[in-house]
C-alpha cells in the first residue's frame, strides 16, 4: 500500500494536479534544508522516522534529528568521553525501547535518547538494511525540472507521504499540497475591489475603486454599469468608486460612493435604471451631509440608513414626491455623538434597534423613537475592563443564522456580543484575536458561509470561526503575488454557496473543496521526559515542543495552559515557553495545536512539573517565622508596658534625669535573667546614710542573710518584703549600697560562700547549694569573676596562707 502512494505520488511530480470542478489545484511542493533550518552541508546516507513522528538522518556529520522546525546534530566533540569513533554515520534505526541504533565505522552504537548520549551498543545484532527505491521512482524524479540528470538517493517516505531525498542539491523533502487560486479581474489594469453584491436574481455585481461596475450573470455573461444606469456588454466606466451595493426591498439598486455621495438606481425595464444622485448641497440642511458613503441598511419603515466617512449617521426617507431627504446630526438628529462622524458600517435589527461602527467605538441606538428623542449609546474599549469592545475602530457587523452578532474591529481582532441589550453603553464582548488563534487582528470585513462558518477577512489572511467550538481555522496563503491583499469589500454568497471575496487584483472565489483542509493529526512532542523534577534552586523552567506535522501550509499555532498560573488557554507560534520564579509545587503543563493546514487537532498532551520547596518556602517555615514575629511582638508589647510602668513609678521620686534613666536601664535588666557581668561591694558604703535609710539597709541585710539558700530568690521578693516597687528598691539600694538589688544579692551569696568554704572537708557544690546557687557551674563562674579564683583554689589558698602564718 505504501508503495503504491508513493508511485501515485511520484506520478504528479512532474505537472500539477487541477481538479476538474476548477477548484483548488495540486501541485509538488520541494522543501529545500540547509542552515537557517540548522541543517549544514552534508553527506545524508540513510533517514529513518521514528514511533514518535520524529525524522533521523545518518550523516557524515552526526545524526541529526529533525521536528519540522529545526534539526538538532548529534556528535563527538573534544574531551566529552563518546565511543564514537568517528562522525560518520551510516545507518541508523530505532530499538524497542526508542532509542536510537547507529552504524559507524564498522561498529554499532546506540544513542539513548534520554541522556542524549552515544553508548557502545550491547543489544542483538542488526541487519544493516539500505532504503531501495523502485526503478521507476527515480525515473519519474528525473523527469522532474531541476531533478534532470542528476544522480538522486531517495532516503524515506514518511507517513505523510512525504519523499525525503539526498542530491548534490542536498536535502529535500517532496511533497502533494494545496495550490493557490488566482483573483479574476473585470477589467484590465488593477482592479481593487471595493464592493460585492449577490441581488436576488444571483447576478454578482462587482465594484472596483477605479469606478468600474460589472455585472456577470449566473450564466457568466458580463455587463458593466453606466453613468446613466444602462448595463452594456462592452467594457464601460461607471465613474465612482463604489464601497457599498444594497439591493432593498423593492429592488432599488443603492450604490455608496467615496467620493461621489449615494446613488438610487430605480429599474426602468430590460437592462436600464433611473439614477438618482445624491450629494452635499449647500443651503439644503436635509439633503446627505456626506460624500462618502461606506455602509447601508434598510429598516422596517423603508428607510435607508447610511454610515457616512465623516458625517456619520444619515437616514434617508423618501418623500410623498419621490424625493428624498436625510436626517443627520446637522438637522434633526442633534443627539447624534460628534465623535462618530466617521463611520464606516450599520447593521439592523427587526426591533429597530441599530448598530453604528465608528471610528469611535461601537454605537447603538432605538430606530423606533422620534429623531428628537434618540439616544444613542456609546461603547468605547475600556482598558481596565476585559469584557468591553477590545478596539475603537469598527469595520463590520453581522449577524449569524445562529442569532450571534459579531464585531470585526481594526488592531483589536474580532467580537462576540454576548450582552442581550445592545441598548447600553456596557455591552459584553467575547474576543477572538490572535491571542485566541485567529490569523490576524486587523480585520476588516465579516460574512457567513452555508455551513456556518464566520469568515473573518483581513489584508492577508481569512480565519474560518467555527461557531460552536470558538475554534478557528487559518488561511494565511491563499494570496501568494507579491502586492495582492484582501480589501474591505463584504465577502458575497454565490448561488451555489461559494463566497467571493475581494483583493486588490479581482475577485478570489473560494468554495468548501477550496477551502477543504487536511484533517491530519500530528503528534506534540517536547524536549524533555513527560515528568521534570526541578530542584529547590530551580525556579525557572524552559521546554520547547512541536506539532510534527510535516506537510505544513500554514504556521502552526500551539494552546497551552499551565495549571496553577495560567486560568485559560493562551495561544502563540511559537513553540517555546519559559516559565519563572515558579513557586514550589506540582504543575501540569497542556499543548494542543493546528495541523500544518491550519486547523485545530485533538492531540493535547502534558508535561508534569514537579518543584522541590527550600525549608524557607515551606509551611513549616512560615509556622516558625509566625511564631517567631509574634515571640518578638510579645516581648516588645511587655517591655513597652514595664517602660511605661517604671517611668509612673518614677514620678513620685525626686531624681534627676541621669538618675532617672539609670533607674530605666536598671529596671530593664531586671528583665532579663541575672547577668554574669558583677561587681564587688562593701557591706557598708561610705555615705552618710539617714535614719530612715540605715533602718532600710538593715532590713534589707536582714532579710538576704534569712534567705540566702534559696536559690529561687528574686528581685521582686525583696521588692514586697520591703514593700516597695522595683523601681524604688533599685533606687534606694544605689543610695545606700551603691549596688542594684541582683548584685547585692550575689555579692551577699559569694561572701557567704566564702565562708562556708574554709569550713573543714567542705565540698564546693554543698557550698553551691547552701549559697543559693542552683547550679554549681554557674556559682564557679560568678565566684572567679568576684574573686579571681575558682572556688576550691580559694580554699586552698587561704588554708595554706593560714599555715605559713
Amino acid at each position: 500500500m505504501k508503495r503504491l502512494l508513493f508511485c501515485f505520488l511520484l506520478s504528479a511530480l512532474a505537472v500539477p494536479l487541477w481538479p476538474l470542478d476548477g477548484h483548488r489545484p495540486l501541485h509538488v511542493a520541494i522543501q529545500h534544508f540547509g542552515e537557517d533550518d540548522g541543517f549544514s552541508a552534508t553527506v545524508v546516507q540513510h533517514a529513518i522516522q521514528d514511533s514518535l513522528g520524529y525524522i533521523w538522518l545518518a550523516t557524515w556529520d552526526g545524526l541529526r534529528r529533525y521536528d519540522g522546525y529545526r534539526f538538532q546534530t548529534y556528535k563527538t566533540r573534544p574531551g566529552d568521553n563518546c565511543p564514537l569513533e568517528t562522525n560518520r554515520i551510516a545507518y541508523c534505526e530505532e530499538n524497542a525501547q526508542h532509542d536510537i541504533v547507529c552504524w559507524s565505522n564498522e561498529k554499532f552504537y546506540l544513542f539513548n535518547r534520554k541522556t542524549e548520549r552515544f553508548e557502545p551498543y550491547r543489544g542483538k545484532r542488526v541487519g544493516v538494511k539500505a532504503y531501495k527505491a523502485p526503478d521507476e521512482v527515480s525515473r519519474l524524479i528525473r523527469q522532474m525540472k531541476g531533478f534532470e540528470n542528476i544522480d538522486v538517493n531517495v532516503l524515506l517516505l514518511d507517513r505523510q507521504q512525504g519523499v525525503w531525498t539526498y542530491s548534490n542539491r542536498g536535502l529535500e523533502r517532496l511533497a502533494l499540497m494545496p495550490g493557490t487560486v488566482k483573483p479574476l479581474k473585470h477589467a484590465d489594469g488593477e482592479v481593487v475591489v471595493s464592493a460585492l453584491l449577490t441581488d436576488r436574481q444571483g447576478n454578482v455585481w462587482t465594484a472596483d475603486k477605479q469606478g468600474f461596475i460589472s455585472v456577470r450573470g449566473r450564466d457568466g455573461s458580463m455587463r458593466w454599469l453606466t453613468s446613466d444606469g444602462r448595463l452594456v456588454r462592452q467594457q464601460a466606466h461607471f465613474g465612482w468608486a463604489a464601497y457599498h451595493l444594497l439591493e432593498d426591498s423593492k429592488g432599488t439598486l443603492w450604490i455608496g460612493a467615496k467620493p461621489g455621495g449615494l446613488f438610487r438606481l430605480t429599474p426602468n425595464g430590460g437592462d436600464a435604471f433611473h439614477v438618482d444622485h445624491y450629494v452635499p448641497e449647500a443651503g439644503n440642511a436635509y439633503s446627505i451631509n456626506c460624500d462618502a458613503v461606506y455602509g447601508m441598511a434598510e429598516d422596517n419603515s423603508h428607510r435607508i440608513i447610511i454610515a457616512t466617512y465623516g458625517g456619520g449617521m444619515n437616514i434617508g426617507e423618501q418623500l410623498a414626491d419621490g424625493s428624498m431627504r436625510f436626517i443627520h446630526e446637522g438637522n434633526l438628529l442633534k443627539s447624534f455623538p460628534k465623535a462618530g462622524l466617521k463611520s464606516r458600517c450599520v447593521w439592523l435589527s427587526a426591533d429597530g434597534t441599530a448598530l453604528l461602527g465608528t471610528n469611535d467605538g461601537l454605537y447603538s441606538v432605538s430606530l423606533n423613537k422620534p429623531y428628537g428623542q434618540m439616544r444613542f449609546y456609546v461603547n468605547r474599549r475600556q482598558p481596565d475592563k476585559a469584557s468591553s469592545i477590545s478596539n475603537n475602530i469598527v469595520m463590520e457587523i453581522l449577524k449569524s443564522r445562529r442569532g450571534d452578532i459579531y464585531v470585526a474591529t481594526s488592531g483589536g481582532g474580532t467580537e462576540r456580543i454576548v450582552s442581550d441589550n445592545l441598548l447600553s453603553d456596557d455591552i459584553r464582548f467575547r474576543h477572538f484575536s490572535t491571542q485566541e488563534g485567529i490569523a490576524s487582528d486587523m480585520n476588516q470585513t465579516l460574512a457567513e458561509d452555508p455551513q456556518g462558518n464566520i469568515w473573518i477577512v483581513s489584508a492577508g489572511s481569512v480565519s474560518l470561526l467555527d461557531a460552536r467550538s470558538g475554534m478557528a481555522t487559518n488561511y494565511w496563503h491563499l494570496l501568494t503575488d507579491r502586492g495582492t491583499a484582501f480589501t474591505e469589500a463584504t465577502p458575497a454568497v454565490l448561488p451555489d454557496s461559494s463566497m467571493m471575496l475581494g483583493t486588490t487584483q479581482g475577485v478570489l472565489t473560494l468554495s468548501s473543496q477550496t477551502m477543504r483542509k487536511s484533517d491530519y493529526v500530528p503528534r506534540i512532542v517536547f524536549d524533555c521526559s513527560t515528568e521534570v523534577c526541578l530542584t529547590a534552586d530551580e525556579r525557572d523552567f524552559s521546554i520547547r515542543f512541536a506539532a510534527l506535522d510535516y506537510n505544513k501550509t500554514e504556521q502552526i499555532v500551539y494552546a497551552y495552559k499551565m495549571e496553577g498560573i495560567d486560568s485559560e488557554w493562551r495561544y502563540t507560534r511559537q513553540n517555546e515557553l519559559n516559565y519563572v520564579r515558579l513557586a514550589p509545587g506540582t504543575y501540569v503543563l497542556h499543548v494542543k495545536s493546528t495541523n500544518g493546514d491550519g486547523v485545530w487537532t485533538d492531540n493535547e498532551a502534558t508535561v508534569v512539573l514537579h518543584r522541590k520547596a527550600h525549608f524557607n518556602e515551606t509551611p513549616y517555615a512560615w509556622m516558625l517565622y509566625g511564631l517567631a514575629m509574634a515571640v518578638v511582638l510579645a516581648i516588645a508589647g511587655a517591655t513597652i508596658h514595664y517602660i511605661r510602668t517604671l517611668k509612673r513609678e518614677l514620678q513620685g521620686l525626686q531624681l534627676s534625669s541621669r538618675e532617672q534613666i539609670e533607674a530605666l536601664g536598671a529596671g530593664l535588666k531586671e528583665m532579663l535573667p541575672m547577668s554574669d557581668s558583677v561587681k564587688e561591694i562593701r557591706e557598708e558604703t561610705d555615705r552618710v546614710l539617714s535614719s530612715e535609710d540605715r533602718q532600710f539597709a538593715q532590713r534589707v541585710k536582714d532579710f538576704v542573710r534569712d534567705n540566702i539558700d534559696n536559690a529561687d530568690l528574686t528581685v521582686i521578693d525583696l521588692a514586697r518584703a520591703m514593700n516597695v516597687s522595683r523601681t524604688v528598691l533599685f533606687v534606694r539600694m544605689r543610695h545606700c549600697f551603691d549596688s542594684s538589688p541582683n548584685n547585692y544579692i550575689l555579692n551577699t551569696r559569694i561572701n557567704y560562700a566564702r565562708q562556708l568554704l574554709l569550713e573543714p572537708d567542705a565540698r564546693v557544690s554543698e557550698v553551691a547549694f547552701k549559697s543559693g546557687f542552683a547550679d554549681p557551674k554557674y556559682f564557679s563562674r560568678c565566684f572567679k569573676k568576684l574573686t579571681g579564683c575558682l572556688p576550691k583554689e580559694y580554699a586552698e589558698g587561704v588554708k595554706s596562707s593560714e599555715k605559713r602564718g
